[in-house]
């Protein structure tokens, strides 16, 4: 699904029709709603980082080479946040980070990281890299991340109660990995 007829849905949701009809319509959009939609724009690449960084990890393996055993972090195909393993000749083999780069005494490596989705433009395809992320958990995180913005605190704890509610049920079936979701401990 494209982003735009996305966040026309969830203009729906919350309660906002009669800017989905205007976005609808792609003619002259008036500001307010055009603000509406960045800011519907934002909070979905927001939630899909979160979706990314703490509950539904998107991982990549790389083939990269490099003469002096430097990898910058801007010639990996995703943007990664967390470096797995890195292996050489199929043997982990000992490695750095620093702000920009890889750091590792190896020409050819694997690396195995888990990475971010990059940022989405209304053009963009929504589809996130892990089968148990839907549209619908992402659009009450969206539908709950907006209506903390506009200030509506009853219908944003109702939207994040279903988000979170949507998050513990994928991840209950999901086999167990051993850790404990962010901000869920308490």
């Amino acid at each position: 699904m494209q982003v735009n007829q996305f966040l026309i849905d969830v203009m729906r949701m919350v309660g906002r029709a009669d800017a989905a009809e205007i976005c609808l319509s792609e003619e002259d959009i008036p500001d307010e709603i055009a603000r509406m939609r960045t800011a519907l724009l934002l909070c979905l690449n927001a939630v899909l980082d979160e979706l990314a960084r703490g509950y539904f990890p998107v991982k990549a393996r790389e083939d990269m080479s490099s003469a002096d055993g430097e990898y910058a972090f801007s010639s990996f195909a995703h943007t990664p946040y967390r470096i797995n393993r890195v292996l050489s000749d199929g043997k982990k083999v000992k490695w750095r980070a620093q702000p920009l780069k890889l750091l590792c005494n190896a020409g050819n490596i694997t690396v195995e990281y888990e990475y971010v989705p990059d940022a989405l433009t209304l053009e963009s395809q929504l589809s996130y890299p892990h089968p148990a992320v839907g549209g619908a958990l992402i659009s009450y995180g969206v539908a709950a991340e907006y209506m903390l913005i506009e200030g509506d605190i009853s219908c944003a704890e109702m939207w994040e109660s279903k988000y979170r509610a949507e998050i513990d049920r994928q991840l209950s079936l999901l086999p167990v990995r051993g850790r404990i979701p962010p901000r869920r401990w308490i």
